[in-house]
């Protein structure tokens, strides 16, 4: 294709074309709008309105390669649907862990599957336990069981998995930074039915990094993330088939960053964390296998897959290349793709399914492992059991009727989207670049410099939405005049939520063996305090996980473990670094 002829042959028609495309630009004039003039990603990537086979003859083959080959570009495997459907993964949590339990159970039932069939529950926490306090603080009322499951405590976690098998699951445990006290209860639970950690599989999320882009209270950057270190070497050592660590790049998204942003930063904060890793004594083969990726599904459909596919090239190649990773799952990027939540709109709500059905369409054709598609109702409540089926059955209706699953990487050769896939893929290393220049991402972060570039791109965002250069339909064009389109049904959380949380919480202090939770607890406090004096070369011994597990056993609360953590740490508004 690239020989001398056929690119001399490219360049000529790619001149007559341009020819052509000039004289209808200056016929309709002003009429046409401006990408039409000077064409962009949604990142700001300048973009041709045309491709040809000469845009693509600088591009190294090696680079693309093939699916299953080192870089990756093209897929972990050789076989990408053909075998196996990525995995069904709707984020599950409201109410008290009962009503959670109900909505897996209902989802579960309308065909929501893990890998090989395998059941797979993505659970997500409330506003309170992420702020890390019980549901009897002050600062709790009106958030208990609010975006997320009121789970507080082994005994809540025992009422979530009431005769659950947890060895004939995944289970993915949406924290923000409770990451330590939930995975605790998760395993003291798992012991009270004669489990070892080692049996169980699932996920922790170890999001602290998130605080960069995130606007809630979390830990100091360096604290953050020894803390990480600390999950990862307990699981390193005791959890085999626990994944330890998502780099949530979806955040970046929603917060306002590019997707150019999305995957520099995570691949910078990878780098950071890596080097911690190592320094506490594990190797790269030994760490990076349980890494995975939360990345986000935008409405620019070309640019969002050929992110991920950059993503994956640059992920193998800088592990490879800098920590000496050599088993290919080192090098892997696993991928939960979220269709973006900051994209639905609260007007003209329906208009959100086919917003999702195009992201969820683009993240299967750029080969993610599993998939949470965003329902449509979520701009103004939780999902109602009806849009959160119809959510299902996007991922079902793609997986089953449109034959994309029967070729890996169909999208592969694509003029457009080999060239866009370098493009993106330079543009985020100059990020890392940026990033490595500030001292890394940890340093970056207490600079304060990571949040600032992101609100930089949300305001652009905002700016360019505000004057109508980007459209979102029902929102700045095509709108409907008020009354016309009926309301949708509005999930709201049984009030009595609140009340029934607080109960439990106070019954639990009373009944449980006050002497052990005592005992438990100092020894935790003890240790965290020591942890805080630490470096990451110092750790390693895991013994702040294995005391909060014994706090847990203790029946120790969320709110009690992470008052603990936020005394030894330190805990602040995320503008305060």
């Amino acid at each position: 294709m690239f020989d001398e002829p056929t690119l001399t042959s490219s360049q000529k028609q790619a001149a007559i074309r341009d020819e052509q495309y000039e004289r209808m630009l200056n016929r309709f004039g002003n009429s046409a709008p401006p990408s039409a003039h000077a064409p962009q990603t949604h990142s700001g990537l300048p973009i041709k309105t045309a491709y040809f086979p000469h845009d693509v003859e600088g591009l190294d083959f090696e680079q693309i390669g093939a699916p299953g080959q080192y870089p990756f570009t093209r897929g972990n495997l050789a076989a990408q649907y053909q075998l196996m459907n990525w995995a069904n993964q709707p984020v599950i949590g409201y109410g008290l862990p009962e009503d959670t339990r109900t909505r897996m159970d209902m989802l579960s039932a309308r065909g929501m599957t893990g890998y090989f069939g395998q059941k797979f529950y993505n659970l997500v926490y409330d506003l309170v336990s992420h702020e890390g306090i019980d549901p009897d603080h002050s600062s709790a009322r009106g958030r208990i069981g609010q975006c997320g499951m009121a789970v507080y405590s082994k005994a809540d976690m025992a009422r979530l998995f009431d005769g659950m098998d947890l060895t004939k699951m995944n289970v993915v445990h949406i924290t923000y930074y409770q990451v330590i006290p939930a995975l605790a209860q998760y395993i003291a639970l798992a012991e009270e039915q004669g489990l070892t950690p080692d049996q169980l599989r699932g996920n922790s999320m170890n999001w602290y990094h998130q605080s960069a882009y995130v606007g809630m209270s979390a830990f100091p950057p360096a604290s953050a993330q020894k803390l990480a270190v600390e999950l990862i070497n307990y699981c390193a050592q005791k959890m085999p088939r626990w994944n330890t660590t998502n780099l949530f790049g979806y955040g970046v998204e929603e917060a306002g960053g590019t997707a150019i942003q999305e995957i520099g930063l995570m691949l910078a904060y990878g780098i950071d964390l890596m080097r911690a890793v190592e320094a506490s004594g594990l190797k790269a083969d030994e760490a990076l296998p349980r890494f995975g990726f939360q990345i986000a599904q935008a409405n620019d459909f070309f640019e969002e897959i050929c992110k991920i596919r950059a993503l994956r090239r640059i992920w193998a190649t800088a592990m490879y290349e800098r920590f000496g990773a050599e088993d290919p799952r080192s090098m892997h990027v696993r991928i939960h793709t979220h269709t973006s939540g900051a994209c639905l709109t609260a007007q003209q709500p329906l208009v959100n399914l086919i917003r999702t059905t195009l992201h969820a369409f683009g993240a299967a054709l750029s080969g993610v492992q599993a998939m949470e598609v965003s329902a449509y109702d979520e701009a103004l409540s939780i999902p109602t059991e009806e849009s959160a089926t119809l959510a299902l059955r996007v991922q079902q209706v793609i997986q089953e009727e449109s034959n994309i699953t029967a070729v890996s990487d169909p999208l592969a050769g694509s003029y457009y989207v080999e060239a866009l896939t370098d493009q993106i893929a330079a543009a985020a290393l100059e990020l890392v670049d940026r990033v490595e220049a500030e001292g890394g991402y940890v340093a970056a972060q207490q600079k304060g410099w990571i949040r600032r570039e992101v609100e930089a791109s949300a305001d652009r965002w905002r700016d360019m939405v505000n004057s109508g250069e980007r459209r979102v339909v029902g929102l700045n064009c095509y709108q409907d005049d008020e009354g016309e389109v009926a309301e949708p049904n509005i999930f709201k959380v049984d009030p009595n939520v609140e009340a029934l949380a607080v109960e439990r919480i106070e019954e639990l202090r009373t009944s449980r063996d006050a002497a052990r939770f005592d005992k438990a607890m100092g020894a935790f406090r003890e240790v965290a305090e020591d942890f805080a004096k630490k470096e990451c070369k110092d750790l390693g011994s895991c013994e702040l996980m294995e005391t909060a597990i014994e706090a847990a056993r203790a029946e120790a609360s969320t709110g009690e473990m992470m008052g603990v953590l936020k005394d030894a740490l330190g805990w602040r508004a995320p503008h305060e670094y």
